[in-house]
């Protein structure tokens, strides 16, 4: 049996201590591992992380062999409080190919228990082919489950030339795409901007928080009125974009911003994480003037493959997005005398489908 060493860095702010064992492991992972970048990762340690954020490190004979990051939490289940290790959906980690799925959840659970936080219950949501989290899920007893609330993602395949894509995509699609253009045309001029540098960026960043927040989200979900997801999307942006691998895209009527995207490349794959569109120009439905261009455009890149949506949303399926699913596996574990086995199953249950945040 393998022998592994592990540590567990408890708290925000971890990241540098983190990061040459994530790059040890990314450096011997497959290419087709979506993990998180370390832009993502540094921004989400500054901003985000908490007393109840950890990283899990796990090294063999050959160095580090997995790296995860997740939170442990303790819930009430009825008289009895249950500690529950749970992931973020946002966010992973990365396991070396030659470490078994079984051997890492017995290494992480005896790591917690070590460190004096054994666990009741490890519930893992939005699992997706490829992360660190997937791979660990293979090993829990309750097997994988595919998410059916919140699961799923969609994308938009663009290795056809685009004048193929579009011609595919069907004539009702066309339709509404020149009727919106001749809409907008006829109101003013459109124009389509690419912030790719670091200043620029941040500048379309600011742009688009100010764009959304003329929305139905302004109330709650923009991130005018979300200081610290603000700052992890800005800061990541600004990181990836020194790397050459962000992007926020403009439409712009006379000059004036109708519809911004953000975006960032991941292998091959463009991962267009938020849209905001003027509430006041909706009816010129710039939002999918904007898509349809930046479909165009990857078409026509021979580095990106795909758009990954993100999500799942009725309007998909008038692009024609194809449906990926993502898992979910929760486990109950017995630790104390007696037990907390029933309670922690109970709680293990009642946290399925949700999206747990950092």
């Amino acid at each position: 049996m393998a022998t592994v060493r592990t540590r567990i860095l408890a708290g925000g702010g971890r990241w540098d201590e983190v990061r040459p064992a994530y790059e040890a492991v990314a450096a011997e992972s497959p290419p087709q591992v979506s993990a998180q970048s370390p832009e993502r990762l540094a921004a989400v340690s500054a901003h985000a992380h908490d007393e109840r954020t950890r990283w899990l490190v796990v090294e063999d004979e050959r160095g580090p062999a997995a790296v995860l990051l997740y939170r442990v939490e303790e819930r009430r289940a009825g008289p009895l409080r249950v500690r529950v290790l749970a992931n973020d959906r946002g966010d992973d980690g990365l396991v070396a190919p030659r470490l078994r799925p079984e051997l890492l959840r017995r290494a992480l659970l005896a790591a917690q228990a070590e460190a004096g936080e054994p666990v009741d219950a490890v519930v893992l949501n939005g699992l997706r082919p490829g992360r660190g989290f997937l791979r660990l899920a293979t090993a829990l007893r309750s097997g994988l489950r595919t998410e059916v609330r919140h699961g799923g993602h969609s994308v938009l395949p663009t290795t056809a030339p685009g004048d193929e894509w579009f011609a595919r995509a069907g004539r009702n699609l066309r339709s509404a795409l020149r009727k919106a253009r001749n809409r907008a045309e006829r109101r003013g001029t459109l124009t389509i901007t690419e912030a790719t540098t670091p200043d620029d960026v941040a500048a379309g960043f600011d742009e688009f928080v100010a764009v959304e927040a003329t929305g139905w989200k302004a109330a709650s979900e923009a991130l005018a009125s979300s200081p610290v997801d603000r700052a992890v999307i800005r800061d990541f942006l600004l990181g990836a974009a020194a790397a050459g691998r962000a992007l926020v895209r403009t439409l712009r009527l006379d000059g004036r911003p109708a519809a911004v995207q953000i975006a960032w490349r991941a292998g091959r794959t463009l991962e267009l994480h938020k849209v905001a569109y003027d509430d006041g120009l909706a009816d010129l439905s710039p939002s999918n003037l904007l898509l349809a261009d930046l479909v165009r455009a990857c078409c026509d890149r021979p580095d990106v493959d795909g758009i990954d949506l993100v999500t799942i949303q009725p309007w998909h399926a008038r692009w024609h997005a194809e449906v990926h699913a993502t898992y979910q596996a929760h486990e109950a574990l017995l630790r104390r005398p007696g037990g907390v086995v029933a309670a922690a199953g109970t709680v293990a249950r009642g946290l399925r489908g949700r999206l747990p945040r950092a």
